[in-house]
């Protein structure tokens, strides 16, 4: 029970639990204020006081947010309620004496109360209580950032390894995930020892979040589909555990259970993994709760789609829940698969799931989804202290937005927070947000204690002495995400990244048959380095990176990059017609950019060192080149993907096309581009329509007629070494 201005429970301190008092109302002589606590834990007893003036034959009445009235016994002034559901409420109080009335308001936050010892979650930038810190990862410089809270001044700039992504505090260590090299780096917060545990490279590590009891630390393997265990004492990985395809975000409660997301979705439902981690020596997979896709909700306000790119994940204070985010990708809209054409509207759009769990070892359930208007990708989101607020991020439109925790209404915004924001962190009090905006290379700090204004930036600190990129490709990445630019979008919802983030694909199959094309199977742009391994698109219908102006301008609504007249001039304003390279400075820095994802990086299935697999490994490069596989994937690129002397793509048409495959620029389509067999491992499902799940179905199932190489007579002990192969073809194969 919580009763008048000191009642505040165990888990509170004035900073988290303030007390509040009801709007004075006077009428004559007789005041009234109302003394309570400002928050109320729901299903628990709150109470209230009526502070007048009015002596002691004054009556006093309660009105509860719901409508009920109380009229309290002569002489009393307390009255206790039990708040059902969690939301803000105004309550009332009345008095009347001496012929005279009074009446008083207060605004009460009602909560689930916070857990005595808090989730946790991954982030690319964290709070250290304890020394009044922030750490924050810079992923193209490779280093960590320390920040004093207080001072709002740089610690440190600490080198770590290759492309680390997010960041923990436990047990006075900063433990660093680096994805690129596959290493967690373990840093002590007030002695700076630094240890690094060394995995295969092939691993990929992503969140890092520590185990709330204390000792250790649990981290996913994007690539490799696992979850790590880490032991901070002996600064090693002790466990780890299989939990299928791009594991990214990661929240642990204190009593074991652990929620993950998958990065990217299949084109029916994202998923959520849950974990039950109470016997840390012997983790067990729970399960997957779904997260359908939205139908028949397009509109100028909505839309259809499967969220993914899911990597934000916000563990509510309590622990009985956790809210995902990421991009609402319309795969069910477009001209072959309904009557509704994709519009720059109804493309994509920044989403939020909540997911209620249940007790440890329950899977949790899908309980509610929140479409953002005019926003693009939600990347990061963070609980106010006493859960009643949540802070989401959107790195494209470079906004950071605050809703209610329970309604998701809009309770205040911060705008121009910088390119790329990809971390949220706040202070233990609730009013200072860290915004980490990676691409302008700080971090950010607002005071949001009052957000009836607009926050205003309070200081910046900057993450990197020296800029890793050349002045062109940087203000290529951030026109990549820059969906605030109105030339990139016509309402803050689209950019390069809405189907490239990270310069990866989004494993999506796209209906593009309105664009002249069909049926597409997202290609991801890492490890072409632009055109250097030809034509871009499945149909070869770009030949440069600048052609992207024609999706700009078309179905992201943007003015575009080239003026019109430019644009106009000639062949310009056709694909594969006059080149528009060296007229636009930021088409050209794009296209630096995109050159610049050159690594395919390494493939999780390599066992460099294991004879069976080297083995295997042999047996399938040797079927590759019998089956004729060589010739169409040819060379080092494993591809013959080029135009001819007049300019004409080398399509091949090899047994996939049909209805749903469309056309190439509006006209027939005689045939495909041949695809790059490098990175294959992460970009399932397969072929232009995505209609073949993994391997096997297109070297099987998709090829009764081997047109695309003779497999049909394989045996499956064959087929199997061929996949190894196959899946093996990375940046160590060049």
């Amino acid at each position: 029970m919580a009763c008048g201005p000191s009642a505040v429970s165990p888990n509170q301190d004035a900073a988290t639990a303030p007390t509040d008092a009801g709007r004075d109302a006077p009428l004559g002589r007789l005041t009234l204020a109302i003394e309570g606590p400002s928050f109320a834990f729901a299903r628990q007893s709150t109470c209230f006081r009526a502070v007048h003036d009015g002596g002691p034959d004054a009556r006093v009445s309660v009105v509860w947010a719901d409508g009920t009235t109380e009229d309290l016994a002569l002489g009393v002034i307390e009255a206790c309620h039990t708040y059902p559901y969690p939301g803000p409420v105004v309550m009332g109080m009345s008095v009347d004496a001496r012929g005279m009335h009074a009446d008083a308001t207060l605004l009460v936050r009602v909560v689930f109360e916070p857990a005595v010892t808090r989730p946790t979650a991954s982030s690319s930038i964290a709070y250290d209580a304890a020394l009044d810190r922030v750490w924050a990862v810079e992923p193209d410089a490779d280093l960590v950032t320390v920040i004093d809270a207080a001072t709002r001044t740089l610690v440190a700039r600490i080198p770590v390894g290759d492309r680390p992504r997010t960041v923990a505090i436990a047990d006075g260590v900063a433990i660093v995930a680096c994805q690129g090299d596959g290493s967690f780096h373990l840093i002590g917060t007030g002695d700076g020892a630094h240890r690094t545990i060394a995995l295969d490279a092939g691993a990929a590590p992503f969140g890092v979040a520590a185990d709330p009891r204390g000792g250790h630390a649990w981290a996913t393997l994007q690539a490799s589909g696992e979850l790590a265990l880490i032991d901070l004492a002996s600064g090693t990985v002790s466990t780890r555990l299989a939990i299928g395809r791009d594991p990214r975000g990661i929240s642990v409660r204190a009593d074991g259970t652990i929620s993950i997301t998958r990065w990217r979705s299949t084109q029916d439902a994202a998923t959520v993994v849950v974990v039950d981690a109470h016997d840390l020596s012997s983790p067990t997979m729970v399960g997957e709760v779904l997260l359908p896709r939205d139908e028949g909700l397009d509109s100028d306000t909505d839309s259809d789609g499967v969220l993914s790119f899911v990597s934000a994940i916000a563990p509510s204070p309590d622990g009985g829940r956790v809210v995902v985010g990421g991009l609402k990708a319309n795969t069910v809209a477009g001209t072959y698969r309904s009557d509704h054409p994709l519009s720059s509207q109804t493309t994509a759009r920044g989403a939020t799931a909540e997911i209620l769990l249940g007790d440890l070892g329950t899977l949790g359930t899908d309980s509610f989804r929140h479409p953002f208007d005019d926003l693009d990708a939600v990347s990061a989101a963070v609980f106010s202290p006493m859960g009643e607020r949540i802070f989401v991020a959107m790195p494209g439109a470079e906004v950071v937005i605050a809703v209610d925790a329970f309604s998701f209404d809009s309770a205040g915004s911060i705008d121009q927070t910088g390119h790329a924001v990809d971390g949220l962190a706040l202070d233990p009090a609730g009013t200072t947000l860290f915004v980490h905006a990676s691409l302008s290379r700080s971090v950010r700090i607002y005071s949001v204690a009052d957000l009836s204004i607009n926050p205003s930036l309070a200081a910046e600190i900057s993450t990197i002495e020296t800029e890793p990129m050349t002045p062109e490709v940087l203000l290529g990445a951030q026109i990549f995400h820059a969906s605030r630019d109105p030339r990139m979008s016509r309402t803050r919802y689209l950019s390069c990244a809405s189907c490239h983030e990270d310069g990866e694909g989004d494993n999506l199959v796209w209906d593009f048959t309105q664009r002249g094309e069909g049926l597409r199977n997202t290609i991801p742009l890492v490890g072409r380095a632009g055109t250097a391994h030809g034509p871009i698109h499945w149909s070869a219908n770009f030949d440069e990176v600048q052609d992207f102006e024609h999706d700009i301008r078309n179905g992201q609504g943007g003015t575009g990059f080239l003026p019109d007249d430019v644009f106009h001039t000639g062949t310009r304003d056709t694909t594969l017609g006059d080149p528009k390279a060296g007229l636009s400075p930021e088409l050209d820095a794009l296209a630096a950019y995109v050159g610049s994802l050159a690594s395919f990086g390494t493939s999780p299935t390599r066992r460099d060192g294991d004879p069976a697999w080297e083995a295997a490994r042999v047996r399938g490069e040797a079927r590759f080149g019998a089956a004729g596989c060589a010739t169409c994937h040819a060379g080092s690129r494993y591809t013959d993907s080029a135009f001819d002397g007049s300019h004409a793509p080398l399509l091949h048409d090899v047994g996939t096309l049909g209805a749903a495959s469309g056309s190439r620029l509006g006209a027939t389509l005689t045939g495909l581009d041949t695809p790059t067999l490098r990175g294959l491992w992460s970009t399932a499902p397969y072929l232009h329509d995505g209609s073949a799940a993994t391997l096997r179905e297109v070297l099987r199932d998709r090829n009764p007629s081997d047109a695309h190489g003779v497999t049909s007579t394989l045996t499956p002990t064959e087929l199997d070494d061929l996949e190894t192969f196959l899946l093996s073809l990375d940046d160590a194969a060049l």
